[in-house]
């Protein structure tokens, strides 16, 4: 399917501007999430950030009830796998592994979706990057490590992996996954529609996890300020972004929107700068420069929305 290519340029340029509001708003998440590990489980964090969704879903998809149904019914070989792969499951091991490894670890092994994508889309949808894809994407990369790196390519070789960086790395090569395959949804959703669905086939898939880590942890202590914390992740990185994410996607494709996920780690410097207190540096600038530089590349020309294999 060639959908992309349909695209006006204002339309196309509106998918951009969403894809960045998107890297954004997910850059926010870890700083805020960083807030909340005292007091709230990895699992807990996950589950209640993604029940708050639902709530808030219900009435804006009530009168979808019975093509969702029809959709869990007809159509739940393609909607298990994406809600497994982007929804409740994958953020939970995205916190787990946060707790057991560095912001700097997660920035480092996120940057690594959009060369998952690209390669999933070669593996398995027989789509070969272009080269302004591959010279965007390395522009990019080194923005990335750089930021990273805070300046220093050396401290890059001194790293230590541990278990938390696996989960991670499971993460990210989960929602790499879920972003080739979304274009494949039951079109009969709409994207609230959908989001609304991945939240009720994903949430129990976690439940087990959950009750265990109140079992072994105890109720979490939510006073207004957790409470506030994990309303806003729940409305703005979760509900907002992923339907600009989702949108993003059906209209420029899995691999484009890839590429500007590359824009999370100087986003969370700035999240981290305001609400952490942590320092802005030369090398932020440089790298978010890089990081632009890089995605503007790789979009230079128009691709297909992966639905289908390449002919």
């Amino acid at each position: 399917m060639n959908a992309g290519h349909a695209l006006t340029p204002w339309t196309r340029a509106g998918a951009y501007a969403a894809l960045i509001v998107t890297s954004a708003l997910w850059g926010s998440n870890g700083s805020v999430a960083r807030l909340l590990m005292g007091s709230v489980g990895p699992v807990s964090l996950s589950f209640m950030r993604w029940s708050l969704v639902m709530l808030i879903l219900i009435p804006i998809v009530w009168h979808e009830r019975t093509a969702i149904a029809l959709a869990v019914r007809d159509h739940w070989r393609t909607l298990v796998p994406l809600a497994f792969l982007g929804g409740v499951p994958q953020n939970a091991t995205v916190y787990i592994g946060l707790s057991g490894t560095t912001a700097i670890h997660l920035g480092l092994l996120n940057s690594i979706v959009p060369v998952m994508i690209i390669l999933i889309g070669w593996v398995g949808y027989a789509r070969r990057p272009r080269g302004l894809e591959l010279g965007g994407l390395a522009i990019s990369s080194v923005g990335v490590l750089l930021i990273i790196a805070q300046g220093d390519f050396a401290a890059l070789m001194h790293f230590e992996f541990n278990f938390g960086d696996i989960l991670v790395l499971v993460a990210m090569l989960c929602w790499s996954f879920y972003t080739v395959r979304f274009p494949m949804r039951p079109k009969g959703l709409s994207l609230f529609g959908f989001l609304f669905t991945v939240g009720l086939l994903s949430l129990p898939m976690v439940l087990p996890l959950f009750v265990s880590e109140l079992l072994s942890q105890g109720v979490p202590s939510v006073g207004a300020t957790e409470f506030a914390a994990i309303f806003y992740i729940a409305v703005v990185p979760t509900l907002g972004a992923m339907f600009l994410h989702a949108w993003g996607v059906e209209k420029v494709g899995a691999v484009q929107s890839g590429f500007f996920l590359h824009a999370m780690p100087p986003f969370a410097a700035l999240f981290a700068a305001l609400l952490l207190g942590e320092q802005l540096h030369a090398y932020h600038a440089i790298g978010f420069v890089l990081v632009a530089g890089g995605a503007v590349l790789s979009c230079w020309k128009q691709d297909a929305v992966l639905s289908s294999r390449a002919r």
